[in-house]
């Protein structure tokens, strides 16, 4: 039983020492971030099946931050809404559900967040390429080899693992780092432009 449970920590050891080894990729995503944040922008989160709650769990992090004193951030899951979501397939399709909503919602302050545990997730990345064509910052989760989000998003995280299970682990890590740099940003406005938006 011993070398089960090593076993079971060991496949999660690596890929989440290998985040850190990402530091400077992941503090870039959050001054990125922090910008568009300071100029007025939104983010737009958005994966399927676990995936789709990690994009909600994003969401409320930023609208609701959990420690005092923190500002809340205006963030938005497009994975929430059960009627514009079926509505969507029904018509435009399972593949354009995310892309439908960010090219109604997005603009070119804003932040497209896609999040795919293995980075080959269809509508993930078609969401992402709308966003990119709006002028919106994109930002992605992923894993495995990153897959084709590794040419779609401005900034990629990747997890190093094949297993669903370790990925997923490792992404709520990511993304409460993510949460976290992007408020330290934003309490230096002068690494920021000038101008800052209440």
């Amino acid at each position: 039983m011993t070398g089960a449970a090593a076993e079971v920590f060991r496949r999660r050891a690596e890929p989440a020492a290998a985040l850190a080894g990402e530091a400077g990729a992941i503090a870039a995503a959050c001054h990125a971030m922090a910008v568009r944040f300071h100029r007025g922008g939104r983010l737009f989160t958005f994966g399927n099946g676990a995936a789709a709650t990690d994009a909600q769990h994003v969401a409320v992090e930023f609208v609701h931050p959990v420690i005092v004193g923190k500002r809340a951030l205006p963030a938005l899951s497009l994975t929430g809404d059960v009627a514009t979501l079926t509505g969507v397939c029904a018509g435009a399709g399972f593949d354009d559900v995310f892309a439908h909503q960010v090219r109604c919602f997005g603009g070119p302050h804003d932040i497209a967040f896609g999040i795919s545990p293995d980075g080959r997730c269809g509508n993930v990345l078609r969401g992402l390429r709308s966003g990119r064509d709006l002028g919106m910052l994109t930002v992605a989760l992923a894993g495995g080899d990153g897959g084709a989000l590794a040419g779609a998003a401005d900034h990629l995280v990747t997890v190093r693992s094949a297993d669903p299970l370790v990925v997923k682990e490792v992404h709520v890590t990511a993304y409460h780092l993510l949460w976290e740099l992007v408020h330290v940003f934003l309490e230096q406005p002068g690494v920021l432009a000038e101008e800052v938006v209440a």
